[in-house]
């Protein structure tokens, strides 16, 4: 009897695949341990001995979420293409990224809860690099203001952006009576950057009118 493709992965990507998808949609706080278990069929002593307990499998989500996020940066910004065409292909990259390992990014994204002693260590760590990696995108163009309140803007808005289709994806054809396919989307990812590029050069000019207002 042929073995299920799930049972044919090693234990601790089940437990990791189970988890997600459990996080994805009833949310970390009302996840059990041995709820994730049973999902991935493994004993409760597995998780324990991969993950030291739920919050390590959280954890490994969202450190594995990062590590993808940043080899798409060092790839991008590896290669010589003009400042416009580096953030249209992170999009790409993030957008394609965010398709294939949708449950796991929606988790890494909006599953971390903060205000948990467990987590306490690792709030600094997933705000730095978020904000990072944010950086990074908007570096391409040399014209990221170093300034902490419009930092706080555009990080969380550009991730908002780029993420919003997958948070509402359930809903989304039966709305729009859509199929959502490869043509779909490339059309978002297009739209998406254009976005970002036509705000952000809106946020510049801002920039600089309050620089010379205040006669910096």
């Amino acid at each position: 009897m042929p073995k299920d493709e799930t049972q044919e992965k090693e234990p601790r990507e089940r437990i990791l695949e189970a988890a997600a998808t459990l996080f994805s949609t009833k949310g970390y706080a009302a996840v059990g341990v041995r709820e994730i278990a049973e999902l991935a069929n493994v004993n409760v002593a597995m998780i324990s001995y991969y993950f030291s307990g739920k919050a390590g499998i959280l954890k490994e989500i969202v450190l594995r979420y990062f590590d993808s996020i940043k080899a798409i940066y060092d790839k991008v910004l590896a290669e010589n293409y003009p400042p416009e065409t580096k953030l249209r292909k992170i999009v790409d990259e993030l957008v394609e990224l965010m398709k294939n390992k949708t449950i796991f990014c929606k988790v890494a994204i909006t599953e971390m809860p903060f205000d948990l002693p467990e987590f306490a260590d690792f709030k600094a760590e997933v705000a730095r690099r978020h904000v990072e990696y944010i950086k990074l995108g908007l570096k391409v163009f040399e014209i990221f203001p170093e300034n902490q309140k419009f930092s706080s803007i555009i990080t969380p808005a550009a991730l908002s952006l780029i993420f919003s289709h997958f948070l509402f994806y359930p809903i989304i054809p039966k709305v729009w009576q859509i199929e959502i396919d490869d043509d779909y989307y490339d059309l978002y990812s297009k739209t998406i950057s254009t976005l970002l590029l036509d705000g952000l050069n809106g946020v510049i000019k801002q920039f600089i009118n309050n620089k010379i207002e205040d006669g910096k």
